[in-house]
């Protein structure tokens, strides 16, 4: 069989194979006209372009680097599942591939070769932002576009898409009030995470609402690991009997959660309340069914790639950003 080349492309059309270059790269504009000739070509002759040579051509990897939480985080972490999803299926849509990186960091940005760019990229995605981000500091210093899923500390500067954090907080804690629980234990991410600092800012909101201060002995900060959630409630021992409901700031708390309230024979939501963030799948099918916070992962992780692209094509250039609003859902575990 006859290998399908550019050439032939531009001989089906009747164009020069500087057009079709054209027309592939977007380098240069050409007519409508001729565009349409050159894709009806292209469709005919299934001729599929060499990605190297589109890469040369238009001097770009169509290539998004994604840094992610650790490979411990996201073991057990659904959120984590279906924000990589909207991400793949947006720049799959856009003819961009997908680098991942998961975070490693402990030090310096010298010490880590993800942060090298060994492999060239043309944009980067960056979750769970911390107060002090080397990544950010990174990309900004190596000129690279970028988008943060989170909101960063200094927002106004970047682009970033997020869920309503601070909202997802405080709708949850006002429900467990409305309730008629009074002593609730907050069970919350790293404090160094953007995010874990947004959430207590929507809990003391709720709280000082009703006339309440936030206790810090009523707060723990733990990695975002299932089995950290399970140690967090056994530190605690008899004391978890003082509390009427649990709020886990993340859904990947739930499963270690469960259990040890199962192990134990605490009842939910007889003997104690529990209402998550996350709204995973885990919420529907553990049973009692969980009362949970949708943070409409799909949509943020669809939604953050198309935004870079558009930075990264320079349809947009002044920092935006997208906040997706956190919706209640009620189930049976308050």
């Amino acid at each position: 069989m006859k290998k399908i080349t550019i050439k032939s492309v531009a001989e089906r059309a009747g164009v020069s194979i500087a057009a079709v270059s054209y027309a592939l790269s977007g380098k240069r504009k050409i007519s409508s006209k001729v565009y349409e000739k050159i894709m009806k070509a292209i469709d005919e002759l299934g001729y599929k372009p060499s990605i190297i040579a589109r890469n040369l051509a238009s001097r770009k990897t169509w290539t998004v680097g994604f840094y992610t939480s650790s490979t411990r985080n996201i073991r057990t972490d659904t959120f984590f599942n279906s924000l990589l999803a909207g991400i793949l299926d947006s720049l799959h849509e856009k003819k961009y591939q997908l680098h991942l990186y998961a975070d490693y960091l402990n030090g310096s940005a010298d010490d880590h070769p993800e942060l090298s760019m060994t492999q060239p990229i043309d944009g980067a995605l960056i979750m769970n932002p911390r107060v002090n981000d080397l990544y950010l500091e990174y990309l900004i210093e190596q000129e690279i576009p970028f988008v943060v899923i989170g909101t960063p500390a200094e927002p106004e500067k970047l682009f970033y898409i997020d869920v309503d954090s601070i909202a997802a907080a405080y709708t949850a804690t006002k429900y467990l009030i409305s309730k008629g629980h009074s002593h609730i234990l907050f069970i919350n991410g790293p404090s160094e995470y953007m995010m874990s600092v947004h959430h207590i800012q929507g809990i003391t909101m709720a709280l000082n609402e009703n006339g309440w201060k936030i206790k810090s002995r009523d707060i723990i900060h733990i990695p975002m690991i299932e089995e950290e959630s399970f140690s967090a409630l056994e530190s605690i021992g008899t004391g978890i009997k003082n509390y009427s409901a649990i709020l886990a700031c993340h859904d990947v708390f739930s499963f270690g959660i469960m259990n040890y309230l199962k192990e134990n024979h605490i009842h939910v939501p007889h003997d104690i309340a529990y209402i998550s963030l996350g709204n995973s799948q885990f919420c529907r099918l553990y049973s009692p069914a969980v009362t949970s916070i949708d943070l409409a992962p799909y949509e943020m992780g669809y939604q953050s790639a198309g935004m870079l692209i558009d930075v990264i094509e320079k349809r947009r250039i002044q920092p935006s950003h997208t906040i997706i609003p956190a919706k209640l859902v009620e189930r049976e575990s308050v």
